[in-house]
Parts: C-alpha cells; sequence; structure tokens
C-alpha cells in the first residue's frame, strides 16, 4: 500500500465491551454510533455464535465485563432470555443489556420483562433516554422502563443514559414523543443544533455526522492530515462483537478482528485499511482512494477526522477491495 504511512499492530487482550444481537432496531436515531435502523435486515445471532463469543472471552485475561446491545435487542426477547442464560451457564459476567424502552408500553408489560430478565440472570438494565431516542419512543415507556428496572432489580439496576436528559424529557408536555426540534425549542435553543451537541456528546462516526451536520464546525479535508488512529483502533474497553462474530474496537465498520482470532496481526498486506488508518489516519485513505479507484471527494468541510474516514471508508466499501470494511449493514443507507 503506498500512500501514506503504514503502522502494525497486534489488537491488545479484551477488557469490557459488548455483544451485538442484531442490527435491527425500531429507532432509526440520528446519531447511532453503528447505523442500526427498521430497515436492516431481520437478522440476529445465533446461539452457536454467542456461545463461541462467551467462550472466546472467558479465555482473555484481562477481561471484565459484558454488555448485550443491538440494535434493539428486546425485539426478540426470548432470544434475548436465552442469550442471557447461556452466559450465566458460561460463566461470563453481563454488565448490563442495553435497550430503548419500546417494549415497556405499560407498567405491567416492563415489570414482567424485567421479572424475566431477572430469573434469567440479568441484574441490570441501561435505558437510553435521550432528544435522539424521543423521536421514536413516546416517555411514558422510557418512564415505564426506568421504574420497572428500580422495583425489580433496586436502584442499582437501573441505569439510565443519560439522568439529565431523563429530567428533561419528564417535563416535557405530555408522555408521548418529541422531534429534536420541538426538544430544542423546550430547552431555549430553537433551531440550535449544537446545543444537543452539548447535552449529548457524539462519536462523530455511524449517522451522528451526516444526520446532525449544522451543529458543528467544519474544517477541509487537509486539516487532518498526519492524525493517526493508533489509539482508537487499539482501544479494547469499549470494544463490540456483532452478530457475525465480527469484533470492532475503536471504530464502527472496520473489522480488525473476529471470533476465529481475536488478536491478529495488523499489517498492510492482511488489513489496509486498519493499519493505514493507525499510521497516518484517514488522510492516507483519501490518497489511497484517488490514487487507485479514482475518488474526488466532496469539496465540503468534516467536523472531524472520523467524519472524513466514513466518508472516504464509503468510496472503499463500493470497491468490494477491503474485506475488512464490514458489515454491509454499516455502510448501507
Amino acid at each position: 500500500m503506498s500512500p501514506g504511512r503504514t503502522q502494525g499492530f497486534a489488537v491488545p487482550p479484551l477488557v469490557s465491551g459488548g455483544l451485538m444481537l442484531t442490527y435491527r432496531c425500531t429507532n432509526e436515531c440520528r446519531h447511532c454510533i453503528y447505523r442500526c435502523s427498521p430497515r436492516r435486515p431481520d437478522d440476529w445471532i445465533s446461539l452457536e455464535t454467542a456461545e463461541r463469543a462467551f467462550a472466546a472471552l472467558a479465555r482473555e485475561p484481562a477481561f471484565d465485563s459484558l454488555h448485550l446491545a443491538g440494535g434493539e435487542a428486546t425485539l426478540r426477547f426470548e432470544l434475548l432470555l436465552d442469550v442471557v442464560r447461556l452466559a450465566r451457564r458460561t460463566g461470563v459476567a453481563l454488565s448490563y443489556l442495553e435497550t430503548n424502552a419500546q417494549w415497556c408500553t405499560t407498567p405491567a408489560a416492563a415489570r414482567a420483562g424485567m421479572e424475566q430478565l431477572r430469573e434469567a440472570g440479568l441484574s441490570c438494565v441501561l435505558i437510553s433516554a435521550s432528544m435522539y431516542h424521543s423521536e421514536f419512543i413516546p416517555f411514558r415507556n422510557t418512564r415505564n422502563c426506568v421504574e420497572a428496572a428500580r422495583e425489580v432489580l433496586g436502584a442499582e439496576g437501573a441505569f439510565v443514559y443519560l439522568p439529565h436528559l431523563y429530567r428533561t424529557l419528564g417535563r416535557m408536555p405530555g408522555d408521548g414523543r418529541h422531534t429534536l426540534e420541538e426538544f430544542l425549542e423546550f430547552i431555549g435553543r430553537p433551531g440550535d443544533i449544537s446545543a444537543a451537541l452539548e447535552l449529548f456528546p457524539l462519536h462523530l462516526g455511524g449517522r451522528a455526522v451526516e444526520a446532525l451536520r449544522a451543529g458543528f464546525e467544519l474544517c477541509p479535508a487537509e486539516d487532518f492530515r498526519g492524525e493517526p488512529c493508533a489509539h482508537e483502533l487499539a482501544r479494547t474497553t469499549h470494544f463490540h462483537i456483532d452478530l457475525h462474530g465480527n469484533l470492532f474496537t475503536g471504530c464502527a465498520g472496520i473489522a480488525v478482528a473476529g471470533l476465529d482470532d481475536l488478536h491478529p496481526q495488523i499489517g498492510p498486506e492482511t488489513h489496509p485499511i486498519a493499519s493505514a488508518l493507525a499510521g497516518s489516519g484517514p488522510w492516507t485513505l483519501v490518497e489511497l482512494a484517488r490514487e487507485r479507484h479514482g475518488w474526488r471527494s466532496p469539496e465540503r468541510g468534516y467536523a472531524g477526522k472520523c467524519d472524513l474516514c466514513l466518508e472516504v471508508r464509503k468510496a472503499l466499501f463500493a470497491t468490494g477491495a477491503y474485506a475488512e470494511l464490514r458489515p454491509a449493514e454499516y455502510y448501507g443507507p
């Protein structure tokens, strides 16, 4: 790989992360790192893949805990319960289940689901509460989920993300859905997308920048020359393993490894994208796309190196030449 500088590295021991049961979700949130959506295929993790993941993690010397996520993992509640039971049988500690509370339509439904989760072996639920989720999930569902988690799992079993937004949403009129624009109006910052960014810090990947571009200060692509991503790609304190067995460390859409080998040596021959990013950052990918594939970057500003990286990775994915750019769901609409 000629453009830029490449850097080899090995994936460090995995510490803490998530198991993604699906990319399918009830929501198409503007901030979603993994670009989940109701339009994603109705594909789910198999119990065989989950068991392989648990067995692999149990062998990790620094592994601490795992959360369950999606997409929205509760869309197939029985499968979710089976995965929780499987984790308990294999001795893998689950820190929490991440949910948008779509299933908590009534207090009774929320409590019944929490009791099933507790009996299966789960001790904590992370309930997403934000102006982005509120566009799809009525606040009454969120409140039902929080209260049921506190009743069934105890105070430590209800992890509200984020508490200040939960309180603000609870003060909005009615207990239904609210658009982002309605939220900004309510907090006295009408039309100011930057206010949402202040209240909910975002990773500049996935759907975030393209959906919220008006809130960012944009810079020319050339400004991100010489900004390597070695630290991000070697970060294993919040990794994800998806339903296909792909391992993502710092960056969604770049599978640095898989369940067959969680710690491959990353180099230009086997992982041209990851090694180039580690060595020189996304500008190297811009050079690669231009020289090998005739790509011309749009003449617009970028919110950060991750924004630029995603732009060029979409073009590189379309060539079909880079196996580490996966899954296809991530590079779809």
